[in-house]
């Protein structure tokens, strides 16, 4: 029961941060200094994956592999936006923002997975 729940949230946040990667993408790709042309496509590209790994998420909410694959994303993300915080990037500190907030997310989707894996063992 506590593994579907925990499979659930991160279904729900990675649907809810893709929806919103695929529809800001370009606000925030000028934002961190990515520009709005590569860095909406970034940030488009984040938002299918991020869609794409909620619903394999909210599909088998006790299984620890999707919320793997995030954390394989957030792997992904943490590198490019460390490439976009050089220090020739006017807008370092938001890109550095951006690194910190994934930085976060990566951690609670390595602590969910280590969480589903744990469950799955004691069953």
């Amino acid at each position: 029961m506590k593994t579907e729940i925990i499979g659930r949230a991160v279904g729900v946040a990675s649907l809810a941060f893709g929806v919103t990667d695929l529809v800001l993408g370009p606000r925030f790709g000028h934002g961190i200094g990515a520009g709005a042309d590569m860095g909406g496509r970034l940030f488009r590209i984040v938002g299918a994956r991020e869609v794409a790994t909620g619903i394999a998420g909210l599909m088998k909410p006790a299984n620890a592999t999707p919320v793997k694959w995030r954390l394989a994303g957030d792997a992904f993300d943490l590198a490019a936006l460390a490439y976009i915080a050089a220090p020739a990037n006017p807008r370092r500190k938001m890109a550095f923002l951006a690194l910190g907030i994934v930085a976060g997310v990566a951690l609670a989707d390595f602590l969910a997975a280590r969480t589903l894996d744990k469950e799955k063992v004691e069953e």
